[in-house]
């Protein structure tokens, strides 16, 4: 895993950072205080200005180094300006995530020539938005002690968004372990099912059970806690999601790195 510790890094926090701010969308700016959307603009471009920082030292692909650059300073910018607002465009912070998303295609091009970049696109950004929607819904819990009165409702809608996310992982990873095969050393090919239960494979059936299984269960209580309105317990179950997310998340991106599976 740490022969390409940082290539991970540049896609677990670049994804993460270009994923977040459209989850903005769930709770109106009108219902909530601008201190919201002024942390969680702060956090993305934290996190964005590690990952562009990464790439600048795992690839000497100028164009693509520009565009992350342009992204970053076009959320910098927009943030900036929009720090003392009364009201934000979430349509803007819609197009600058947008841009992200397009230079992250070009970062897994570099990346991964020999694969299929359509496949690996996908399986990106679904991981990228199940970390996004993880600590979004988390930040969320929390702002509730800030805002009394803050409808329940948004923190149901959030838990669901990561729910729903995780699904599409699972069916996802169903999808490609039935339909792809693996070659061993020795030039034979192997189901991925078969591929799980072995040593190699072993890890990766755990960030299955980890990242995947493990945070749907965890949800369930945190839906049954949310229908109490018990907001902080569900916050509580939500930090026991980020943990077994963000391991089972490297662990995925591993297995892309070492044997081009996008799961």
């Amino acid at each position: 895993m740490f022969d390409h510790f940082l290539d991970i890094i540049v896609l677990i926090f670049f994804g993460y950072a270009i994923t977040y701010p459209i989850l903005l969308l769930l709770v109106p700016l009108k219902s909530i205080d601008i201190g919201f959307y002024r942390f969680n603009l702060g956090l993305s471009i934290i996190i964005g200005s590690v990952g562009v920082a990464a790439f600048y030292f795992s690839s000497d692909e100028y164009f693509i180094k520009i565009m992350n650059t342009i992204w970053l300073v076009l959320l910098i910018v927009f943030t900036a300006m929009k720090w003392n607002a009364e009201k934000i465009s979430n349509r803007i912070i819609n197009l600058i995530s947008f841009f992200g998303i397009i230079s992250i295609g070009f970062i897994l091009n570099e990346f991964f020539p020999e694969l299929n970049i359509g496949i690996v696109f996908l399986s990106v950004l679904i991981g990228s938005f199940i970390t996004s929607a993880v600590f979004y819904s988390m930040i969320l819990g929390h702002w509730y002690l800030n805002v009394i009165e803050l409808p329940i409702k948004y923190l149901r809608n959030a838990t669901f968004c990561l729910t729903a996310a995780l699904m599409v992982r699972v069916v996802w990873d169903i999808y490609f372990i039935s339909t792809n095969t693996i070659t061993d050393a020795y030039g034979l090919n192997h189901s991925l099912w078969y591929f799980l239960i072995q040593f190699d494979g072993f890890l990766l059936m755990i960030a299955i059970l980890i990242g995947t299984l493990f945070p749907l269960i965890i949800n369930f209580f945190a839906f049954k806690t949310i229908k109490l309105q018990a907001t902080q317990s569900a916050t509580g179950l939500l930090y026991v999601s980020i943990v077994s997310i963000l391991f089972g998340d490297m662990i995925f991106k591993f297995y892309l790195f070492q044997y081009g599976l996008s799961l």
